[in-house]
Order: structure tokens, then C-alpha cells, then sequence
């Protein structure tokens, strides 16, 4: 994708997304990020979206995987924290999960 067709993506986009640890400030439930700061790489997939439980179940299942499949034992829990993770969210949506996806 080239950069004009980020840029158009992005300024599509329904939601910003931040890491937290990139916040400012938090107060009285608001919290403030530079602008700058915001995640250009990063979706969001609502529990609410009837689609949001396999395709979570998916991610979970392949993180799993490579999981099950590598040496590292420390990396291996890692990415099993993450997938319990990912499943956890997955078992959550398919009980919310009522609508079709909207922009």
C-alpha cells in the first residue's frame, strides 16, 4: 500500500488508536496523546461485530501454534499469555457479537 492509500485509510478511519503508555494525562476520565502519537498500523475489531469471534479465535489459535512450535520456553508463555488473551476476547464477542460491521 502506498503512502497516499495510508493516508486515505487513515483519515477514513472510525477510531484512533494510542498506546497507553504514551499518554499525557488522565483526568476526570479523559485522557489526552499528542496527535502524533496515534498507532497508524493498528484495527479495531468491536466484540460487538458478528464477525469479531472467529476472527479472534483465528488470531488466538495461530498465535497458539507458533506457541506449540517454538524452542524458546519464555517466548512460548509469552505468546500463550497472548493467545489466552485473544480467546478470552474471542468467548466474550461470540456472547456480545449482534451487528453486522459499520464504518
Amino acid at each position: 500500500m502506498d503512502d497516499v492509500s495510508r493516508e486515505r485509510v487513515r483519515a477514513e478511519s472510525k477510531y484512533a488508536t494510542y498506546k497507553w503508555a504514551n499518554a499525557i494525562s488522565v483526568t476526570d476520565g479523559y485522557v489526552t496523546f499528542k496527535e502524533t502519537d496515534e498507532l497508524d498500523d493498528a484495527v479495531v475489531i468491536r466484540r460487538q461485530d458478528l464477525f469479531a469471534s472467529p476472527c479472534l479465535a483465528t488470531y488466538a489459535s495461530m498465535i497458539a501454534m507458533v506457541a506449540n512450535n517454538i524452542t524458546d520456553e519464555e517466548q512460548a508463555k509469552e505468546l500463550m499469555a497472548i493467545a489466552d488473551y485473544f480467546e478470552d476476547q474471542a468467548k466474550l464477542a461470540a456472547e456480545e457479537g449482534y451487528k453486522l460491521p459499520d464504518r
